[in-house]
């Protein structure tokens, strides 16, 4: 009996350690990670590259409100995944953003629930097809460099970007799948939101259309965004005298992906499905920090002697040779600014002049200059030519004082384009070889820290502030490139459009390298006869919807961005 016992015994102890047998081949397609417990993060560094750090929805969010800077640079080096807490028997969802702004890669959520945090999670992964992943701001890439998912200021290094949203109509919006019964027309409303870092984040409403299906809305909103690569926009139409249930449908979008001009925005139900012939009628623009704001803060922007506190500015260390370094840079990185703002500002005075908004690109800026001096009078001859590879407006003739004032301020934006592309690379390449230099200095970081006997708060203030000097550097160089393309790519819109209204004259210059156009470029081709304001045949292939406010309408499709 005792030997029957043991052998039960035995063979109950081999049937738990059974094997099963896997092909090498499925196993070799497969990439491990292992999956551990979060501790803390000096631990957790000290891990190995494969290792995945699990972390539950409330020690994740703990973190992120206690710790911003250290999870932000903890998953620069690890993959992170957050779980929802074991307590939402209910299946709801926990809002995936305040995650994604530490850098948190696996934010897990119950698909099976709809709702605002999975239309979140939809219009996050819209820009890759919902297939594979999204990449991260660069800011919260790069080994050394400060950010904080709680901040409330300016990036360093990132241009914040102005969102000019008009919400014009709805068309065919049906009624909330779930309201109860009273009657057959809406109440609707839109609200527009922004889904990003916390300085960012803002909620907008319309006014309530009553009983339309086909609401006009006719309204106006403007919208800074600090991160654009973070920022989510949401527009939800819901019914404002409602039973039961008041969401019609909703688009949710990366601020990325957003096209300016005229837009049909295809509404989506509770559950993602594309609402048939639901649409909100809205036209949308985006410009820079200062191409917005109302008139009268255009004005003083104009008159505004520029202060200490409007360049970007290097944090003291407290060791002294790497101060002297960031110091050097400082006259740099006040020229990136002042070419930059030099350039926008007189963008902005000649629209202003021509009696455009500021969200007018340069075509429709051009179109007006050119059409107000042609219609000045019966037999002016008006032609654009290139001087130096850069346009140049001749009209013989007496003009009116206004026009010549026009004129004045074009000649001035192209200058102010001219200086600022010449000017360029010579910027960048003193950021540059700062920020190396820099680099190089903080492998000795640790030790002239010693020698000057900082530790501790001290010591991490330090470190911070170097990341922040660092990405200032890199950012401004980084503006300073895409400013340089913005005025080469303005200059070349300038010449499109005086071709497509046929008063481009044709020359024989050919242009240096990185110059505007060139003689066998067919814009310069175009016929010079026949209406002023029409080109020989249809608009050119490469007019969109938003060189003209009176485009028509293009249409977001609901499987791409």
């Amino acid at each position: 009996m005792a030997e029957s016992e043991q052998h039960r015994k035995t063979n109950k102890r081999e049937g738990s350690l059974k094997k099963y047998k896997l092909a090498k081949e499925l196993s070799d397609m497969v990439q491990h990670c292992q999956s551990v417990r979060f501790h803390d993060f000096q631990t957790t560094l000290q891990g190995k590259c494969y290792e995945l750090i699990s972390l539950s929805e409330s020690t994740a969010l703990r973190l992120a409100n206690a710790c911003p800077e250290e999870f932000v640079n903890c998953n620069k080096r690890f993959l992170s995944r957050v779980y929802p807490n074991g307590m939402r028997v209910d299946s709801s969802n926990f809002n995936p953003q305040d995650l994604w702004n530490c850098g948190c890669q696996l934010v897990a959520l119950n698909y099976q629930t709809c709702g605002l945090m999975m239309d979140l999670n939809d219009g996050r992964f819209m820009q890759n097809g919902s297939s594979g992943y999204v990449l991260k701001p660069a800011v919260m890439r790069e080994e050394i460099a400060y950010f904080s998912a709680n901040t409330r200021d300016i990036i360093p290094g990132v241009s914040p970007q102005i969102l000019h949203v008009k919400i014009i109509s709805g068309q065919q919006l049906p009624k909330p799948r779930a309201s109860g019964a009273k009657g057959n027309t809406v109440d609707p409303y839109v609200t527009v939101d922004i889904f990003g870092i916390p300085a960012d984040c803002v909620e907008a409403r319309t006014k309530t259309v009553q009983h339309s299906a086909n609401p006009i809305f006719d309204e106006n909103f403007e919208f800074q965004i600090n991160l654009p690569e973070l920022a989510l926009v949401r527009f939800a139409v819901l019914d404002d005298d409602y039973i039961g249930d008041e969401f019609i449908g909703q688009y949710t979008i990366p601020f990325e992906c957003m096209l300016p001009g005229y837009r049909h925005i295809r509404l989506r139900s509770n559950t993602g499905e594309t609402i048939p012939n639901c649409t909100l009628f809205v036209h949308m623009a985006i410009t820079n920090k200062k191409g917005g704001g109302k008139t009268t803060r255009r004005a003083s922007l104009l008159r505004r002697k520029k202060s200490q506190g409007d360049y970007p500015t290097m944090k003291l260390l407290g060791i002294k040779v790497i101060d002297e370094t960031f110091k050097a840079v400082t006259q740099s990185l006040r020229d990136a600014t002042d070419l930059s703002d030099k350039v926008q500002l007189a963008l902005i005075s000649l629209k202003e002049i021509c009696g455009l908004a500021p969200i007018s690109n340069i075509k429709q800026t051009m179109r007006s200059l050119l059409t107000r001096i042609q219609n000045s009078s019966e037999n002016i001859i008006m032609s654009i030519v290139l001087k130096d590879n850069y346009p140049t407006i001749v009209v013989p003739g007496t003009l009116p004082d206004i026009l010549k004032k026009a004129l004045l301020s074009f000649e001035t934006f192209v200058e102010e384009c001219r200086n600022l592309i010449g000017k360029a690379d010579g910027v960048c390449d003193k950021l540059i070889s700062a920020r190396s230099s820099a680099m190089e200095l903080h492998e000795e970081m640790q030790n002239l820290a010693a020698q000057q006997g900082m530790k501790g708060k001290k010591l991490n203030k330090a470190v911070e502030n170097f990341a922040w000097n660092v990405r200032v550097l890199k950012g401004q160089a980084d503006l300073m490139r895409q400013a340089k393309v913005k005025c080469l790519e303005d200059m070349k819109q300038v010449q499109d459009t005086a071709s497509f209204m046929g008063i481009m004259q044709k020359t024989d210059i050919v242009p240096s390298s990185g110059s505007i156009a060139s003689s066998s470029s067919p814009l310069s081709d175009s016929p010079s006869n026949g209406h002023p304001l029409r080109a020989a045949g249809a608009v050119p292939a490469h007019q969109t919807h938003e060189d003209d406010d009176d485009a028509g309408a293009a249409r977001y499709d609901s499987d791409q961005s």
